[in-house]
């Protein structure tokens, strides 16, 4: 094992084999469905969807510092000497201001980081920073390749009928861009293949070549996320595909598919 371990939580959307994979501890977000505890880990998550659908409330509670505190006592008692904590942009979740009170009383160094982005975009940022410590990097270095991975990270994605969520309620398919903390409207379309068109003309603006991830929340909408991966993948992209967890889906909805991209060289330690 390596001497530095990361932690982030579940609205990174950081899936268990890839987690497993590069030895990260992921607190969970609580999420309740109806009023009553949801674990996707062991419920179905196209149950989920089609709750949200028929019209059941997902609510989300933030980790607490007592949840980091365990997770950053289990890596030093697994051999860790410093971990890196990485999370959403402070300005849209408390998660951070947890972590760095549980950083504070925790028995190794802790470096907590604001990666300034959401959802997939921060599993993309804790491999970055997977891929910088096994090459010998040291935390400050991870938390960099981490923070300017985040900074350069872009992003559009669709939405409707969110309720209790945090992107409009409407009938139309609304395109929207997280930064700054917030969602940000860019257009509403008709239709999906409308949609699917205006987020691939997005990612086509982009300057130099980029790399891409293309995600969805309910099984419906996959068909969509393909077209929109396949537009990608012809105008010379690399993609990957990613499904929307219940922690983030909660607040975009059922209805929701999108796709991050950033600059191929920013993944390089």
């Amino acid at each position: 094992m390596s001497t530095i371990s990361i932690c982030t939580d579940s609205s990174s959307l950081l899936t268990e084999e890839t987690a497993a994979r590069l030895g990260v501890d992921v607190v969970p977000i609580g999420v309740a469905l109806g009023g009553k505890p949801f674990d996707e880990r062991v419920a179905s998550l196209d149950d989920f969807y089609n709750e949200l659908r028929a019209g059941v409330t997902a609510t989300t509670s933030l980790p607490s510092p007592a949840d980091f505190d365990g997770a950053y006592q289990r890596a030093a008692e697994l051999g860790a000497e410093a971990v890196v904590s990485i999370h959403l942009d402070a300005r849209a979740s408390g998660t951070i201001a947890a972590a760095e009170l549980a950083a504070r009383h925790a028995a190794v160094p802790v470096t907590v980081v604001d990666t300034r982005t959401a959802s997939f975009g921060v599993s993309l940022c804790v491999r970055v920073a997977a891929d910088v410590i096994g090459v010998g990097g040291s935390p400050d270095d991870a938390a960099r390749a981490a923070s300017q991975l985040g900074a350069s990270l872009r992003n559009a994605f669709v939405a409707r009928f969110a309720p209790g969520g945090r992107v409009p309620t409407t009938e139309s398919w609304v395109a929207l861009s997280f930064r700054d903390g917030a969602s940000f409207p860019l257009a509403e379309c008709s239709s999906v293949d409308e949609a699917v068109a205006l987020l691939a003309a997005c990612v086509a603006q982009a300057e130099g070549r980029v790399a891409t991830a293309v995600g969805h929340a309910a099984r419906e909408l996959e068909p969509a996320a393909d077209d929109l991966a396949r537009a990608l993948e012809d105008g010379g992209c690399p993609v990957e595909r990613y499904r929307v967890g219940a922690a983030v889906g909660a607040h975009t909805g059922p209805d929701s598919f999108g796709a991050f991209w950033w600059p191929v060289s920013a993944t390089r330690p």
